[in-house]
């Protein structure tokens, strides 16, 4: 057996990724559709809660308050590479493929919740801090977290083939996966250093203007 074996993705995988990115795009518009409906039903003391938690974030803001480019970068990260992690590991192990669309799912649930809530709340003002803070770093993270939820529903569905549809028992491209998920890690990282370069600076000249 050589390593090119381990590398190499047999025909048929690009069917599987396509099929995959679509079934995870899915999940994630119908958990952002339901991550913005779910703001209706937020009874009288959620709101209070969340208001309060925003007003202190912005007055903290607005009065001066740092804001820790390494803590975002952490934060990011942390969250971000997290992922990706529990990602491969559903795809190596099988039986993470509803995890993973579940996942998908849960984050497009967040972003909806978030984007709703924030227009709840301050109106035409908060779509714009949206746009501008959570839409750039979003549209660049998702793509990412589909990339890699894709191959993950790809490996582990080649992995089922193997081994229940008899036949073909050369061995999954476990190699080639690994290359791809670290790919995908190294992007969650750039995208950590350059969210925390940008949005200590972002936040600097919104939060002020959606006060006033």
């Amino acid at each position: 057996m050589g390593i090119w074996q381990l590398l190499r993705h047999p025909r048929g995988y690009e069917r599987y990724f396509r099929t995959s990115s679509m079934v995870l795009l899915v999940a994630l518009v119908f958990g952002v559709i339901f991550g913005a409906t779910m703001v209706s039903y937020l009874d009288f003391h959620q709101q209070q809660e969340l208001q309060a938690g925003l007003n202190y974030y912005l007055q903290l803001t607005d009065q001066g308050g740092e804001i820790s480019r390494a803590r975002i970068a952490a934060n990011s990260l942390n969250t971000n590479g997290l992922s990706i992690l529990y990602i491969t590991l559903g795809g190596l192990a099988v039986v993470g493929l509803p995890f993973i669309w579940a996942f998908l799912f849960f984050r497009g649930m967040v972003l909806g919740f978030t984007v709703g809530w924030l227009v709840r709340e301050l109106a035409w003002k908060g779509l714009a801090f949206s746009l501008l803070t959570l839409f750039p770093f979003s549209a660049l993270l998702l793509p990412l977290m589909i990339f890699s939820g894709a191959q993950a529903m790809s490996f582990s569905w080649l992995i089922i083939i193997k081994v229940f549809g008899g036949g073909d028992r050369t061995p999954p491209p476990i190699l080639g996966f690994l290359l791809l998920q670290g790919a995908a890690f190294l992007g969650v990282f750039l995208l950590a250093l350059l969210e925390a370069l940008a949005m200590p600076w972002l936040l600097g000249m919104i939060i002020p203007w959606v006060q006033g």
